[in-house]
Parts: C-alpha cells; sequence; structure tokens
C-alpha cells in the first residue's frame, strides 16, 4: 500500500471515530505541513545579521541548554530542540480546557 493511501486510510479512520468533522484533520495536517515548511535550524537563523537581539539570545539559549542536557544529564543528542519557525504569532495552537467549579475533571464535549 502506497504511502498516500495509508495517509488517507489514517485520516479516514481518524474522521469516524472522532467527534471533530474531516475538516478539522485537515487543518491540522496543513498546520502541521506549514508549521515544518517554516522551520529552519537555528544555527542557521543565527547566521542572520539582522535577527532582533531578543530572538538571537534565546536562540542561543535553546543551544546551550541542549548542550547541557545532551553532555550533563545523559540526554539523547537528537534533532529536538534544534530548529525554529517564525510564525509571525504568539502562539502555535491554543487548547481549551472547561472543568465543573472547583473541580479538575474536564468536561468532555465535542463542537
Amino acid at each position: 500500500m502506497s504511502s498516500l493511501r495509508r495517509i488517507a486510510s489514517m485520516i479516514a479512520v481518524f474522521a469516524c471515530i472522532g467527534c471533530a468533522p474531516l475538516s478539522y484533520y485537515g487543518q491540522a495536517v496543513v498546520g502541521h505541513f506549514d508549521l515544518m515548511a517554516r522551520a529552519k535550524p537555528i544555527e542557521e537563523r543565527l547566521a542572520e545579521k539582522d535577527l532582533a537581539p531578543e530572538l538571537r539570545a534565546r536562540l542561543e539559549s535553546v543551544l546551550a541548554i541542549r548542550a547541557f542536557a545532551s553532555t550533563e544529564l545523559g540526554l539523547p543528542d537528537n534533532g529536538s530542540y534544534r530548529s525554529y519557525a517564525d510564525l509571525q504569532r504568539s502562539h502555535v495552537i491554543w487548547n481549551v480546557v472547561a472543568t465543573p467549579e472547583f473541580s479538575f475533571k474536564p468536561r468532555e464535549s465535542c463542537f
């Protein structure tokens, strides 16, 4: 079975078992691919001469924290936190959770 067929099959299964319409999953896939297309390696971003000083400092911190995690904590030295995507907005997604008053049990609903 081709990769495209597998992806289409997975989307169809999720559409049938979830409470969201197929358009919800479609926009999620499109959004994910847009995010990945905008991502650039942090080293590449740091080489940009016109990078804002605050962003430069944050990206340099990311690399320092990654190095510490790998060398001092023994965490895997993999591709995590190695790229940055400028989305031109403050958040990637919004999660909304509702609970009854004074409770931590979430209400479940589909909309």
